[in-house]
């Protein structure tokens, strides 16, 4: 096998771990800076190993390699770890005579790599640089000792080296830049994140400050009914504010707090909250309710959101005077809640649309209430559907799992 087979092989082994690395840095947007260094030694060590045991035992050829890589360990700045290579290099081929060449050509790349801390020269000069010392060091340790690779040989050795450092640098420089773009889209993912669930909670909280507001505007401070029969709505509402509010701490999951709870219940008591609200509009809230208790396992504030939306969709579709009925009915293992209003109506085009966060037709809406029935609905396991006609009204029908 002559000298070009050789070297060819050896840089096959040598490199094909550093593949692998690279080809996992393009797959996986999830890394971390800590995991994607530990997984760089790994892989150094594996190309060591590799070149070590089945290459064709030409030491020089496989030392001459391993500097090749030596650069990747500077370049992340472990150059604690490039040293500890360095030492486990040299004493895996130690018989070689004049090893003081290679340490004077170690403390070179060592001051090169300083000049690169201090940011004296860029990242490219320094590769450059660092590949110009180790051919030099290599040539003058070949010239005068060990003289088989002259000529025509010597050429072709410091060529290669030069050529493996240059391409594993190019290779891992791209990977960096595809892997720093992952880590930008996954911060503006977060960002965006961040905005929705910022919208959320203004969403959310407006409608119990809404509700607080309009048993204040009607609340007469001398009437003791009144104010026994407003304070605790008015309290439980503040209480649902407190709740969105520690969403705003968990924002990147909404918090489903589940229990077993009878759905009746709830569904009365958000119309109770509603039901002054809608007499101003003159619209009459009908509950068509199953006899007996239905539980349910669920969050009650949730569904509570969930409910009040809903309904105060309907009242705000109703123009003047209506109802809204409010239906619940066994079918097998689920409870279905069907709330139909005799309101505008929503158009095909809007249905279309309607689930879409920030999808709004209301001068000042979020366009996130919908989106938020869907994703509470959802995360107890249950459906969601919209029919509607224009001028006809609109049927939402709610379908939840029944406890066991």
């Amino acid at each position: 096998m002559n000298l070009f087979q050789t070297i060819f092989i050896n840089v096959i082994l040598l490199v094909f771990p550093i593949l692998v690395y690279l080809i996992y840095l393009f797959t996986d947007k999830n890394i971390t800076k800590k995991e994607q260094k530990l997984y760089l030694v790994m892989t150094l060590y594996a190309s060591f190993y590799l070149l070590y045991k089945y290459s064709f035992n030409d030491k020089i050829i496989d030392l001459i390699l391993l500097t090749s890589i030596i650069v990747l360990f500077l370049l992340e700045d472990m150059w604690k770890m490039g040293v500890v290579f360095v030492i486990i290099s040299l004493f895996a081929y130690m018989d070689f005579n004049n090893i003081y060449i290679l340490l004077f050509g170690i403390f070179i790349v060592l001051i090169i790599y300083y000049l690169k801390i201090k940011k004296r020269i860029n990242e490219f000069i320094f590769i450059e640089l660092y590949t110009l010392d180790i051919s030099l060091t290599f040539f003058i340790w070949i010239v005068f000792f060990n003289r088989k690779y002259l000529n025509v040989d010597l050429l072709m050795l410091l060529f290669a080296n030069a050529f493996v450092i240059n391409i594993i640098c190019l290779m891992y420089k791209v990977a960096k830049s595809i892997l720093k773009s992952h880590l930008s889209y996954k911060e503006l993912q977060s960002e965006k994140q961040i905005r929705m669930s910022l919208f959320k909670i203004t969403h959310e909280i407006k409608n119990p400050i809404a509700v607080i507001k309009g048993y204040l505007d009607m609340l007469d401070a001398n009437d003791k009914k009144q104010v026994k029969k407003y304070i605790p709505i008015i309290k439980s509402e503040t209480d649902r504010i407190l709740i969105l509010l520690q969403d705003f701490l968990l924002i990147n999951k909404m918090n489903i707090d589940l229990d077993i709870m009878d759905i009746n219940m709830l569904l009365e008591d958000v119309v109770f909250k509603l039901k002054d609200v809608s007499k101003e509009k003159n619209i009459k809230i009908n509950l068509k309710l199953v006899d007996d208790e239905i539980y349910i396992n669920g969050d009650y504030n949730r569904l509570s959101q969930v409910f009040i939306n809903i309904i105060k969709n309907s009242i705000e579709a109703i123009k003047n005077a209506g109802k809204i009925d409010i239906i619940s009915r066994i079918i097998e293992d689920k409870l279905e809640i069907i709330i139909v209003d005799n309101g505008m109506g929503i158009s095909k085009e809007i249905m279309d649309k309607i689930k879409e966060p920030f999808y709004t037709t209301k001068n000042g809406g979020s366009g996130l209430g919908v989106s938020l029935i869907y994703e509470i609905v959802e995360a107890h396991k249950g459906t969601v559907k919209y029919k509607s006609e224009i001028n006809k009204g609109t049927k939402v029908i709610i379908k939840l799992p029944l406890y066991e």
